[in-house]
């Protein structure tokens, strides 16, 4: 897949990363590695800002098997190159679209996580807690003076 050098290009920034395109919530195919059999940069058109972050919409979706109408990937895992190109990077306009995973599943999966990890530092500090009873002390004995074989003066 070429590059047209009217339009910006993202490359993923870490060339052994493999980022996902997704068209709405779907993973329709990887940027990168970069190497021979993939597909290290596509040209972009506009970027979107949502709740799971920042994305740029690419400029030919349908070149990706399974081909889609509207393609995203991540601005976070690439980098933004040829921004001096004829048609520059713009902010999208009118788009509802919501690319990528859905931002309540990282809130879940982060909440799951921390309760775990709470659960798990009550747990122990209980088990820390509950201790078998000490033994209760002796009882203190009075001297017995008149105790046989004691003499009475001293």
């Amino acid at each position: 897949m070429g590059l047209d050098a009217d339009y910006p290009a993202a490359r993923v920034s870490n060339p052994a990363d493999s980022v996902p395109i997704y068209d709405g919530r779907r993973v329709i195919a990887h940027l990168g590695p970069d190497d021979h059999f993939h597909s290290a940069a596509t040209n972009v058109t506009c970027r979107i800002s949502r709740r799971n972050g920042a994305w740029y919409r690419l400029l030919n979706p349908a070149g990706w098997d399974p081909s889609a109408v509207t393609a995203y990937v991540s601005a976070s895992r690439t980098t933004l190159f040829g921004t001096d190109a004829p048609h520059p990077m713009h902010d999208c306009v009118g788009n509802a679209d919501q690319p990528g995973p859905p931002w309540w599943r990282d809130a879940v999966t982060t909440t799951v996580v921390v309760g775990a990890a709470l659960a798990a530092a009550l747990a122990a500090q209980r088990l820390v807690r509950v201790r078998p009873p000490l033994p209760s002390p002796p009882e203190p004995r009075a001297l017995d003076v008149d105790a046989p074989g004691r003499s009475a003066g001293g």
